[in-house]
């Protein structure tokens, strides 16, 4: 899927959707061709953030030195690509409960084009302004959400209420899956792997 495709799922869904899923892809065209580049989109304007601009608070601007922003972003890169696999993995694991059996390249593309709206906002961590962030954030959450209810159905193959059920089930995946990565990168930076300021 094109960037073309991908930003037209935000103003036309139920068309895309629909698109997405007729088009057959597989697991290695899904990552090739549309989540290995849009997954390192935060990343990557967060390392320019982080090294170059500088968060401020108060009159005091910090800023990573490169090797750590460097560090912490690939980390962040692999983990983004990884949590999108074990959430399909869910997605596939828990389709039978609501009358469907789909393969799980359709579970990968279902998860990997609901992420679009937050996958783009993270360019705003080229410029750290913390409130703006925040608040970017909080809408492509909101539209990741709208895009994953509108998503199930169509791409899953199923009714109207049982979309809106598995829907529900997979945010509640999503949202333990976020906790689990923060628990990870607590005891990450408990063992010594946390960003190093420059002086």
């Amino acid at each position: 899927m094109s960037a073309t495709n991908a930003i037209a799922l935000l103003y036309g869904p139920s068309e895309v959707w629909k698109k997405i899923s007729d088009k057959q892809q597989s697991v290695t065209e899904i990552y090739l061709k549309f989540l290995i580049f849009f997954a390192a989109i935060p990343p990557a304007s967060a390392f320019v953030g982080a090294t170059y601009v500088g968060w401020t608070v108060g009159d005091n601007t910090y800023k990573l030195t490169t090797e750590s922003a460097l560090y912490l972003s690939i980390s962040a890169y692999f983990a983004i690509l990884v949590a999108v696999a074990v959430i399909a993995a869910f997605i596939h694991w828990m389709a039978k409960t609501y009358g469907t059996e789909p393969r799980y390249r359709r579970c990968l593309k279902l998860t990997a084009y609901s992420l679009t709206p937050m996958f783009l906002a993270g360019v705003l961590g080229s410029w750290p302004i913390l409130w703006l962030d925040m608040l970017i954030t909080l809408v492509a959450i909101g539209m990741s959400v709208n895009l994953l209810y509108k998503g199930v159905p169509t791409v899953m193959g199923i009714n109207q209420e049982k979309g809106f059920l598995f829907a529900s089930s997979i945010l509640t995946v999503c949202m333990v899956s976020f906790v689990g990565m923060l628990a990870i990168t607590i005891v990450f930076w408990g063992s010594g792997v946390s960003p190093i300021f420059t002086s």
